[in-house]
């Protein structure tokens, strides 16, 4: 059984693993079967025409995926019978499950450090508290945990060492939709906010502190402040806080007409920003993976991230790396890149390569071989 309630019409990162991680395996064990819990708003979302329809059958529960509800009353709503594991792929798992558990930890940013995660006070202590008890909880009732970057698992290993050994890396893969788009086809996606053949920068990312969006423009700033013709895009949802500092670079008197800033874009425009900017801005100061430089790359885009973590994992000597803590780190990476044109294409054709590295297959397999592994003797 796997809970699939964040797979629907908005799919967030979760929601894309989920989805991509049950195609695979469905496509990959042709004995498989699966007992999907989903959304009742959102009912078999992505399910519905699925080629292995016959080996999925489906439940609903309409509470947020990660909640108290969830946790203490969903086990007293969902049928287990014949079921032989649940996989929560967020990260918390029900309690008093009546099988063998995992759970996907994508990461341990909340507890490690709230002040990552938001800027706001009522939520470092409401939704901390609510990780900092159930993560903990979770991780000692589950069998097996899963993770997506070896960075990520170290980290856990050394915050619950009683896990050690009881932890695998299920890398993400990119979704073969992000590839090189013609700009014939990109740039009327987005003649809204640029002009064609605009120079910019990317960024995409939720608006919590980790993904460091005031570095990045401050960086920007630095290197582009006299190139005028360079824009900076911002793909910015879910803000976590007032990013006060972000809001004020906005204002520099040099950005005026130079900031595109977007709450919400379609997957073709996504696809269309990628594959057009000139680089693409990753200075996250954590991550658990960090799926957006992969799909950047995977459209053909070099990728400037930090240089330590998951973003160096998985960006490898493909990407420009920087320390995300020093903006003149970060605006040296982007100099690079637009003062060196074969610089910028070696980066170009590595990202590539890189990107084609990470297939949802390959998580498959790996998330396939802890299952078997979760029901030996």
């Amino acid at each position: 059984m796997i809970d699939a309630r964040y797979v629907g019409p908005h799919t967030s990162g979760i929601g894309r693993y989920t989805q991509n991680l049950i195609d695979q395996l469905l496509r990959i064990d042709s004995d498989l079967r699966l007992s999907l819990i989903c959304d009742p708003a959102a009912p078999q979302a992505g399910f519905k025409d699925h080629p292995n329809r016959e080996r999925l059958t489906f439940q609903t529960y309409g509470v947020e995926p990660n909640s108290l509800r969830t946790r203490f009353v969903m086990p007293s709503k969902i049928d287990m019978d014949g079921i032989d594991i649940y996989h929560s792929p967020f990260n918390i798992l029900p309690a008093n499950i009546k099988t063998r558990a995992t759970f996907t930890l994508h990461d341990i940013m909340w507890l490690l450090d709230a002040n990552f995660c938001t800027d706001s006070w009522w939520r470092k202590i409401v939704t901390g508290t609510f990780y900092k008890q159930l993560i903990p909880r979770s991780v000692a009732q589950a069998q097996h945990l899963m993770t997506v970057s070896h960075a990520s698992r170290e980290a856990i290993e050394e915050y619950f060492p009683e896990v050690r050994g009881r932890v695998d890396v299920t890398y993400n893969g990119v979704d073969p939709f992000f590839s090189p788009m013609d700009r014939d086809e990109a740039w009327p996606l987005l003649t809204d906010w640029l002009e064609r053949e605009t120079p910019f920068v990317l960024v995409v990312g939720q608006g919590s502190p980790y993904k460091n969006h005031a570095g990045a423009l401050a960086a920007f700033i630095e290197a582009f402040e006299d190139v005028p013709e360079v824009k900076f895009v911002l793909v910015r949802r879910l803000s976590r806080g007032p990013s006060t500092e972000l809001f004020e670079l906005m204002q520099h008197p040099k950005m005026k007409n130079r900031i595109v800033h977007l709450e919400h874009v379609s997957g073709d425009q996504l696809r269309a920003l990628y594959s057009m900017a000139f680089s693409f801005l990753f200075p996250s100061i954590y991550e658990g993976f960090g799926l957006p430089a992969l799909e950047a790359m995977a459209c053909g885009t070099p990728v400037v991230t930090s240089d330590f973590g998951a973003m160096a994992e998985v960006g490898g000597s493909a990407a420009v790396l920087v320390n995300p803590t020093d903006r003149t780190s970060i605006a040296a990476g982007l100099r690079q890149l637009w003062d060196d044109r074969v610089f910028w294409e070696s980066r170009r054709a590595a990202g590539l390569v890189r990107a084609a590295e990470f297939t949802w297959e390959r998580c498959a397999s790996q998330a396939l071989s802890v299952y078997q592994r979760m029901l030996e003797p």
